[in-house]
């Protein structure tokens, strides 16, 4: 099961918040995240903050944690570039642009530790806000750019249906992948290098089925009316005592990582 961009409805106090207040608290987690990124104690308290806004939402965390497996090439990808092309003044070893060494290491192990913080967070914020919902906090957020001529309504579309897709293309890679294993296009328990091989013909019909996904929403929405230009006319932000909670506690996070990193430093 893949959670990655999925919406989980529910009742939960995540998701009853108003859109705009809830991107733009998620910011300020996504922030605090950053900015507690490279102790041990700021990966810890990150990770009881996600872990305890997961059962807040009523979200299933385990299903999100087992989605990474499918980008496992990704994450070591991010730690070998660290590992091997840090530069460190006590390297290991040093060869050309190559450097091991432990600082590399402990960088790398730094970033996809980072990374797996920020996708969880992210696969939260869509797990709890439909697309309708993340189009309009952007749009409500981005508004005074509308201001510059800056086409914000459809800027806020096109990124809310980007996240929306993520799942649809993520079960047709699946299913490509599927059918060409069944027709021995990928090798079964070869090393590496020949899979990886193997897997670059599926990037042309993963791209094709990208394209035509793009094909029938641009005729969905062109059925429907939609010509571009302002969606709604007036601009609504509920604030109540949930909203105002959760931004005092996560503004409140966010001043605990900058003061935990003043002092790890």
């Amino acid at each position: 099961m893949n959670l990655l961009g999925s919406y989980i409805p529910s009742s939960s106090p995540l998701h009853r918040m108003d859109p705009t207040v809830r991107i733009i608290a998620f910011i300020m987690l996504f922030s605090s995240i950053l900015v507690a990124s490279g102790s041990l104690v700021g990966y810890v308290l990150s990770s009881a903050v996600i872990v305890l806004l997961y059962f807040i939402a009523c979200v299933p965390l385990i299903p999100v944690i087992r989605s990474f497996w499918r980008f496992r090439v990704f994450f070591v990808t991010v730690f070998l570039m660290n590992a091997f092309f840090q530069p460190s003044p006590d390297p290991y070893f040093s060869w050309w642009i190559v450097t091991f060494s432990s600082y590399g290491i402990m960088t790398g192990m730094k970033m996809v530790m980072s990374v797996l913080l920020l996708t969880s967070l992210s696969a939260l914020l869509t797990a709890t806000a439909t697309p309708l919902a993340i189009t309009e906090g952007l749009r409500t957020l981005f508004h005074p750019l509308s201001f510059f001529h800056i086409p914000v309504d459809e800027a806020s579309s096109i990124i809310s249906m980007a996240i929306s897709l993520i799942p649809v293309l993520a079960s047709e890679s699946n299913d490509i992948l599927l059918s060409a294993r069944a027709r021995g296009a990928v090798p079964e328990g070869k090393n590496a290098k020949e899979k990886a091989i193997s897997l670059v013909p599926l990037a042309v019909p993963l791209f094709l089925a990208a394209f035509r996904r793009a094909d029938m929403l641009s005729d969905a929405m062109l059925a429907r009316g939609y010509s571009g230009g302002r969606m709604m006319k007036h601009i609504h932000i509920s604030f109540c005592r949930r909203e105002a909670v959760s931004l005092l506690l996560a503004i409140a996070i966010l001043l605990s990582a900058i003061a935990l990193k003043g002092v790890s430093n």
